[in-house]
């Protein structure tokens, strides 16, 4: 029973504002990932055609894997379509296009899947890259 609750993974939702505190409090676990994430609309779903692709792949591969995922919100399309948004300039983050998974180490992210996942057409597209940066970081 032990040995399965730790595989569980679990799924932290926050926005910029809290991301930093997120991050302190999750400094040195093993098996950290940051995903940004458009925002849902008033659909109720993110605005993000690649993000609605990718979300439900990433997150059936790292369940019950151990993993933490710390999903970020980068706003609504305007937010995010600005070219000052803070999350493009951070030195830390540095984005380009959402979504954006990020292996987290101590010091910061130690790798990224962006573009790739920006070119995925269909799910079996975003397994393909998901799984290689999974497997590549066991």
């Amino acid at each position: 029973r032990l040995a399965e609750g730790m595989r569980r993974t679990l799924r932290v939702k926050t926005d910029l504002a809290k991301l930093k505190g997120i991050l302190n409090r999750y400094h040195g676990m093993p098996k950290v990932l940051v995903y940004f994430v458009a925002g849902d609309d008033e659909t109720g779903e993110s605005w993000c055609p690649d993000c609605r692709l990718a979300s439900p792949v990433i997150y059936s591969l790292v369940d019950k894997k151990g993993y933490t995922v710390i999903e970020c919100d980068v706003g609504d399309r305007t937010a995010w379509k600005d070219e000052n948004h803070p999350l493009r300039h951070d030195p830390t983050y540095m984005l380009t296009g959402v979504p954006t998974l990020m292996r987290w180490g101590t010091n910061g992210p130690t790798a990224r899947l962006d573009t790739q996942l920006e070119t995925c057409k269909t799910s079996s597209d975003v397994e393909g890259f998901v799984k290689a940066f999974i497997f590549d970081e066991q």
